[in-house]
């Protein structure tokens, strides 16, 4: 091979791993844009799902409430009271006297784990104490092929005495 065929072969060379790159490029900006794309109804989905545990919730049937909860769902609350799955269940289903609404939400994804953060306002009492409307509220979901499922959830609402 002469010196002039081999520069000419190192030229195509570049060029072709240039042209394979640049493709990678765009198809990874592809793919991360469908992803983007997929995820632009994660608030919203969020938002039926922390409606779904509420309506549940507000029914007060701890048979409602089971299957929306992970077998290692915790709950702690503003006064240090925390609760595993079937504590909560047996004892410490808030009593709701209306159909709470949500705002401020803001929602983060990775995988099948799905973060919440929101101001709730609610007329409840928990464990016999009225809880203070409006208060800050984080609920994590793990999506299952089945539902969302509720793996955590702080409720930094304040409590009477």
């Amino acid at each position: 091979m002469t010196a002039e065929t081999a520069a000419r072969h190192g030229r195509a060379m570049k060029a072709t791993a240039f042209g394979a790159l640049v493709a990678l490029v765009l198809a990874v900006g592809a793919s991360a844009g469908g992803a983007l794309a997929q995820d632009t109804d994660i608030e919203a989905d969020a938002r039926t799902a922390i409606e779904t545990v509420f309506d549940a919730l507000t029914s007060g049937d701890a048979g409602q409430v089971r299957p929306l909860l992970a077998p290692e769902f915790q709950i702690v609350r503003s006064d240090g009271a925390a609760y595993d799955k079937e504590e909560y269940l047996a004892r410490s289903i808030p009593h709701i006297d209306s159909k709470p609404t949500i705002s401020d939400l803001v929602v983060t994804r990775n995988g099948d784990i799905v973060v919440t953060r929101f101001r709730l306002g609610i007329e409840e009492e928990l464990d016999g104490k009225k809880a203070e409307s409006n208060a800050p509220q984080l609920i994590i979901f793990r999506i299952t092929p089945e539902a969302w499922q509720v793996v955590a959830s702080a409720n930094f609402a304040r409590l009477s005495d």
